[in-house]
């Protein structure tokens, strides 16, 4: 796993290395930020980050500042460390903390991209998008990983849902947050 582009290419992360964490491969990472290509990003959330390779790409491509989160021991270690390795830490803030927790207590944080790539059984979808609405800026964008066979709502809230393409087992399902 590696970085695919930006200040970072090429830049070999570190895997979580658990049954329970499934990295995104390297092409279908591309693929996303290809598809999102042509826009700049200051605040990013990674949520269920895993190792941080999405939020991490995005920083690499020129985001200002990025918030992994994620309820997994291991997990967290991983970002650390790949937060290390880039020489990033500094433009992050890195939280242990449960889903449901962080979305209850987001404050006044309000983000251009989010990244929610959730374990597959964990069918936490339109809990999170509709959660998330009020902290996307106007026009910013929501990836979601979910497997292939899940197809979500075309819109949520403000959330208009303005791609989606399936790479193997998975999908992968674009937003934008559009107000009338």
């Amino acid at each position: 796993m590696r970085v695919i582009g930006g200040y970072h290419k090429g830049r070999i992360l570190k895997r979580v290395g658990k049954k329970t964490t499934r990295e995104t491969a390297d092409m279908v990472k591309e693929s996303v930020f290809n598809m999102i290509a042509g826009r700049n990003f200051n605040c990013v959330l990674d949520l269920f980050a895993g190792s941080g390779a999405y939020g991490l790409e995005a920083l690499s491509r020129g985001a200002k500042y990025l918030y992994a989160v994620d309820h997994d021991k291991d997990a967290i270690k991983c970002v650390f460390e790949n937060a290390r390795i880039l020489d990033v830490a500094e433009h992050m803030t890195i939280l242990e903390r449960d889903y449901k927790q962080f979305l209850k207590n987001i404050g006044n944080l309000y983000f251009d991209l989010v990244f929610i790539d959730p374990p597959y059984d964990l069918d936490v979808y339109d809990e999170v998008l509709n959660a998330l609405n009020e902290s996307i800026e106007e026009y910013g964008l929501i990836v979601v990983e979910s497997k292939k066979q899940k197809i979500l709502n075309e819109t949520y809230k403000d959330l208009v849902k303005i791609k989606e393409k399936t790479y193997g087992i998975k999908r992968v399902t674009i937003y934008e947050k559009i107000i009338d």
